[in-house]
């Protein structure tokens, strides 16, 4: 007889669930629940390895992470989703099939701030394609089948700190993404590796600040041998820097159809390369723009009398 007495209160439980969902419902939140053949842990939506042609609708608004990555993905087209996703701040899409990306794909997710399209089949990186991105700090698109990249795809991308373009096919080198340092300011990492650079523009390479040379990964490509390719690296290695140091054994150049590795080039006879000269005279004050691995860092060398003017007035208890 127990169960029967607690009808009425299972009725009004169920009577004020009823309406609590309609005036949710009335008042134009709309209950979005967890899209099919996915997995939802608070903002995070893990959609990956369903050979899912499409990607899933009605996602929710408060979305942080997306991973669609291992599906059958094939076109990112402007309406993938109908939902503006304003707090997603990663969209994972690598080891898919796409081959087009719309160029108004991204605008409704403006804040994103990390993009893997790597293990694709993209070819071309058009015009203003990642532009609605201005958010966005690391962009993966490696392993694809990338053949132009277009000077203005890198558009208005002021946020941008890490592109990796490994494992494609450019052949030219996109010397005006880093050359003036205001299209992509921020870029401390470019990642070339493993492409079919021929030539390379090595005078303005050099002319290159070391923080942006320390992030150039230029390993693994068919590069034509030559004495300024050897002072280039070589400058570089002395120096320290990562980009050569990391991957000395991969840093190879063609000649005569065979390949050598670019610090073993004794059949050029090269001479190394030289630092540029500084002269000050004794009483000189110089002021030198420090060329490391920081980006922004100045130094300023002071005459020795004004480190003696210094010691004398410390001693005296004038100077801390």
């Amino acid at each position: 007889m127990q169960p029967q007495r607690d009808l009425p209160g299972l009725w009004l439980l169920l009577l004020s669930l009823f309406l609590l969902l309609f005036e949710v419902a009335k008042a134009g939140r709309a209950v979005v629940s967890c899209p099919a053949n996915c997995l939802c842990a608070s903002n995070i939506l893990s959609c990956s390895k369903q050979q899912l042609p499409n990607v899933p609708q009605s996602l929710p608004s408060y979305t942080a992470l997306l991973d669609l990555s291992h599906n059958n993905l094939s076109r990112l087209r402007a309406e993938w989703t109908p939902t503006r996703l304003i707090n997603l701040h990663s969209l994972l899409l690598s080891h898919n099939h796409l081959n087009f990306i719309s160029s108004e794909a991204f605008v409704p997710v403006p804040n994103l701030r990390y993009l893997d399209l790597s293990s694709n089949h993209l070819h071309t990186l058009d015009e203003f394609l990642f532009s609605d991105l201005q958010a966005l700090e690391v962009l993966l698109l490696y392993n694809n089948h990338i053949v132009v990249v277009d000077r203005y795809a890198f558009e208005d991308m002021a946020q941008l700190q890490k592109l990796y373009l490994s494992q494609n096919q450019i052949s030219r080198f996109p010397l005006e993404l880093i050359k003036d340092g205001h299209k992509l300011p921020k870029l401390m990492l470019l990642d070339l590796s493993s492409n079919k650079l021929k030539k390379l523009p090595l005078t303005d390479l050099q002319k290159l600040p070391a923080w942006v040379k320390n992030g150039l990964y230029l390993h693994n490509n068919p590069l034509e041998c030559d004495c300024k390719l050897y002072q280039l690296f070589s400058h570089w290695q002395y120096r320290q820097l990562s980009s050569v140091m990391d991957f000395q054994e991969d840093l190879y150049c063609v000649h005569s159809k065979k390949l050598h590795n670019v610090f073993n080039l004794d059949f050029f006879n090269c001479s190394e390369y030289k630092e540029s000269a500084w002269e000050a005279h004794l009483g000189d004050t110089l002021t030198i723009t420090c060329d490391t691995k920081q980006q922004g860092m100045t130094k300023v060398t002071l005459p020795p009398t004004v480190y003696t003017r210094l010691a004398n007035l410390r001693a005296n208890g004038l100077y801390n």
